[in-house]
């Protein structure tokens, strides 16, 4: 009896903690602490939360709030701002956020293929460009590589870093020379977002409806379903040739006798 009570008990607190984590409010991973946001431009906020909880967003003096849809969405949107900062920026729901060091400047995506991918670590004089790359007002963020047929909700990591030389190494050189000539010319904070993605063709930047909506480009469309509908057959023609196994995925083979 004593253990079915402290199974009961355990099973009893799981639940709590999942019910608290699904109603916990999030931000979207683009916002961290040393985050920089856009200056003189009306900048969005925006995350999750439980359907119906009220989200309130403070930043240098503004205090706006929203109610969290049925979808489980909630963005809001902060006035133009000067730029500046170290700030604190504060969000409330069920819980609360926190972030730390937050400035306002200019923010910049640096996309693209291999020649924007290139790391400052390859470039010219790298190692004397990595040591001297101290820059507490230029900020870094790295999206993660994820690959998808339609557009995500959100990264599967990444956060923003001061610019230094342990950080810098491997960021694009194109977006850290472009930030540091930003940064002395104009004189504000300047962020650089690296979304970047060697070898990728144009279409796979491009969303579905501006390729549907181009009659020279809706074959690229026919080809990509027409390789969905191939790639079970494919697969097993690669995996019968090759000796990979089901856990391709994961580096594992098949060794044939």
């Amino acid at each position: 009896m004593r253990y079915r009570s402290v199974w009961i008990c355990a099973v009893g607190c799981w639940v709590l903690l999942a019910a608290n984590a699904v109603a916990e409010v999030r931000l979207a991973r683009i916002f961290s602490d040393h985050a920089v946001l856009q200056q003189r431009k009306p900048v969005p906020v925006w995350g999750a939360a439980e359907p119906g909880e009220k989200v309130t967003v403070e930043f240098r003096g503004q205090k706006v709030s929203t109610v969290t849809g049925d979808d489980g969405e909630w963005r809001v949107t902060l006035k133009p701002m000067p730029a500046g900062g170290p700030f604190q920026m504060t969000v409330r729901g069920n819980n609360t956020i926190v972030l730390d060091d937050v400035l306002v400047g200019e923010v910049w995506i640096c996309s693209g293929q291999s020649n924007m991918e290139w790391p400052v670590a390859l470039s010219n004089n790298a190692e004397q460009e990595i040591a001297q790359a101290n820059y507490p007002q230029i900020r870094l963020f790295m999206v993660p590589k994820a690959v998808s047929d339609r557009p995500l909700k959100d990264l599967n990591g990444g956060a923003w870093q001061p610019c230094t030389p342990e950080t810098v190494r491997n960021f694009s050189a194109v977006g850290y020379f472009f930030a540091r000539e930003l940064h002395r010319t104009l004189k504000v904070p300047v962020g650089m977002i690296q979304s970047a993605w060697g070898g990728t063709p144009a279409e796979s930047w491009t969303s579905k409806p501006t390729l549907m909506a181009n009659p020279s480009l809706r074959y690229l469309l026919e080809n990509w379903r027409r390789a969905e509908a191939n790639y079970p057959q494919a697969l097993e023609n690669y995996q019968a040739v090759s000796g990979v196994g089901e856990g391709c995925g994961t580096g594992t083979r098949r060794r044939k006798t």
